[in-house]
């Protein structure tokens, strides 16, 4: 499936139902213009709201509502690939839920690069070549919205020096063509607010159009601020803060997704580099843990099994006896009678 704006040509696969074709969104196209996603509807139901301008920027809004789908899994919802005349400048924010873009700067013969937001965290492009696969949250309603603005268009509406300077201190660049970056909700407020449903046709349009220039505007001034912070990949010393967290958590462990989010990067991410510094991943890490936790509690003093497996995050002490036994070679038991 295939649909274009003015500067633009861009082929959609759908992932979940890649059988199905959808609507095409047309180069001059109605006031608003709405693509539903093609996928099961045990899995959930998307849609895409658009609107194009004449001038090549193009507003989006999308809506998932992935509420039947198994909650803290990623789920696949389509593949884009496109190219533009010039590169073009792209924020996105979420207003709820978790995005995820398996991204190809260098063409499909080189590896993906994995770009992962939520809430707070908005990401930054600034490219001709539009590849990537997208994901979103499973078990929840996410919502996204984005702004793609032209490179020509950006210059006569800021000024050379002003986009040059606004990209450079976002850190993108040939060979970073996206970031994930802290936003204040301030900055965003008015790209989350430039798709108004009080307003039809040019109306709409035009009140966009105003809010669009004021958040570039308020953009390029926070850029300009001393409190634009680095992008960074996940450190070491983040790595060691995940460690200690595990360590204290007791109950029931939480998804990867939950982990992902509080420490800012794709839970596949998190789980490599968590792999790399310590040598085990997030999983058996927490399991050997709990299970050394509680060889050396049936040691040191009277517990009951039930209790301790609880606190321990196991839903039935049934489950904890087995891992224990397949842990140390003989069940939680015989401590005990020891």
């Amino acid at each position: 499936m295939k649909f274009f704006t003015p500067n633009e040509l861009f082929k959609l696969s759908w992932l979940l139902a890649p059988e199905d074709d959808a609507v095409t969104l047309e180069r001059d196209g109605p006031d608003l213009q709405r693509l539903p996603y093609a996928m099961p509807p045990e899995i959930g139901v998307a849609w895409l709201d658009s609107l194009i301008f004449p001038d090549g920027i193009v507003l989006y809004r999308a809506v998932h509502d992935m509420a039947p789908s198994p909650r803290g899994q990623l789920i696949p919802l389509m593949d884009v690939d496109g190219l533009s005349e010039e590169p073009a400048f792209n924020a996105q924010i979420w207003l709820s839920g978790l995005g995820c873009h398996h991204e190809y700067w260098q063409g499909r013969d080189a590896p993906p690069v994995e770009i992962v937001a939520f809430p707070g965290r908005d990401t930054f492009r600034y490219k001709r070549l539009w590849q990537a696969k997208v994901l979103v949250e499973g078990g929840v309603t996410s919502e996204m919205k984005s702004v793609v603005v032209p490179d020509s268009v950006m210059r006569a509406l800021l000024g050379g020096d002003a986009t040059d300077t606004l990209v450079s201190r976002l850190g993108l660049s040939a060979a970073r063509q996206a970031v994930v970056l802290p936003m204040p909700l301030h900055v965003s407020a008015p790209l989350r607010d430039a798709m108004s449903g009080q307003f039809a046709g040019a109306a709409r349009k035009l009140f966009a159009q105003a809010r669009i220039l004021d958040y570039l505007g308020g953009l390029l001034h926070f850029v300009l601020s001393d409190d634009l912070p680095p992008a960074q990949p996940a450190s070491e010393r983040k790595m060691d803060e995940l460690r200690d967290h595990l360590v204290n958590l007791e109950g029931a462990m939480p998804t990867l997704i939950d982990l992902a989010k509080q420490f800012g990067v794709s839970a596949r991410r998190l789980n490599n580099d968590f792999t790399a510094k310590h040598g085990q991943s997030i999983y058996s890490f927490v399991t050997e843990h709990r299970l050394a936790q509680a060889h050396a509690l049936l040691l040191s003093e009277p517990i009951a099994l039930k209790t301790l497996a609880t606190r321990l995050g196991y839903s039935h002490v049934n489950q904890f006896s087995t891992a224990f036994k397949k842990r140390f070679g003989y069940p939680p038991g015989s401590l005990q009678r020891k």
